[in-house]
């Protein structure tokens, strides 16, 4: 929705965007594109004023469509969280990376873990019933991704986890190397058990165990970037993903637009929940409980 953001995390460069085109309406991107899952993102989305007009805008178009935000939430508070809800979100996803201050220095944010942590109760209590963390995986936070399940367990909350690529500005500080292996392993180990006895992990076992793989060799093949999602840029541009070039204005995309995708230097999320194997009894029971 937006490049801006007010953040500075060092492994992004979104927050130096000084002006941008932006679509007001995204009613025919979601017409012409037909999509089943909108997630919109940025950026920080929170920054536009309009953000619960395109909401509403959206689901009045396609009132089908799951519709999810993420965002670092510095700028939310239950009242905004709940009109948002109202004006048709069906899951709102918050960022967050570390229980403590690191996720301030990490986010260039003084007192954000602490006002996440604040605002999520109050979320919940406002009748926001599809809440979740958004965690990355990387090297200065494996001490805290099983605690962080723990807390979503408690404040009766989602998580989902993603791992970290340098891809975007190409900081390898947070890369997970030889020395963290084991210690990765462990925590995934004890993830997909928590998982297998009902914790709140979204993330399927198929993502999840993938993710060793991916920082012990840099790469994992058979992305579906544009066959089986797309970014849409801020001005109304589709790209195949996040980290590519635009390709093709909305209005002029057809299914044919994009080709397929050669690459394999990201294990994000979205890559490869797209390419988990649909058709078997864990992602089965991982799509319906989600």
């Amino acid at each position: 929705m937006t490049k801006k953001c007010n953040a500075r995390c060092d492994f992004c460069d979104y927050w130096k965007t000084e002006s941008e085109e932006r679509l007001g309406d995204y009613a025919p991107v979601i017409a012409k594109l037909k999509p089943t899952v909108v997630m919109l993102t940025g950026g920080e989305p929170l920054l536009r004023r309009d953000l619960q007009a395109v909401i509403a805008g959206i689901k009045k178009q396609s009132p089908a469509v799951y519709l999810g935000l993420i965002t670092h939430a510095a700028m939310l508070t239950p009242e905004r969280g709940l009109a948002l809800w109202d004006a048709g979100l069906d899951q709102l996803s918050i960022s967050l990376d570390f229980l403590d201050e690191r996720h301030d220095r990490a986010r260039g944010i003084p007192g954000l873990a602490k006002k996440v942590k604040e605002t999520i109760p109050l979320l919940v209590r406002a009748g926001i019933d599809n809440l979740a963390l958004n965690t990355v995986i990387k090297s200065d936070n494996l001490d805290q991704i099983v605690a962080m399940v723990r807390q979503c367990e408690e404040w009766g909350i989602g998580i989902a986890f993603s791992a970290y690529a340098d891809v975007k500005v190409g900081n390898k500080e947070h890369n997970i190397g030889d020395a963290q292996m084991k210690e990765l392993q462990r925590v995934i180990g004890e993830l997909l058990r928590l998982k297998r006895e009902g914790a709140p992990i979204l993330s399927s076992s198929y993502y999840l165990s993938r993710v060793p793989e991916f920082f012990a060799t840099g790469r994992i093949g058979g992305c579906v970037a544009g066959d089986r999602f797309v970014t849409v840029t801020p001005s109304g541009h589709v790209k195949r993903c996040s980290e590519f070039d635009a390709e093709v204005h909305f209005s002029e995309w057809t299914p044919k637009s994009i080709g397929a995708t050669d690459c394999d230097v990201c294990w994000f999320s979205c890559r490869g929940e797209s390419q988990a194997p649909v058709i078997s009894a864990e992602r089965l029971k991982d799509t319906l409980f989600r």
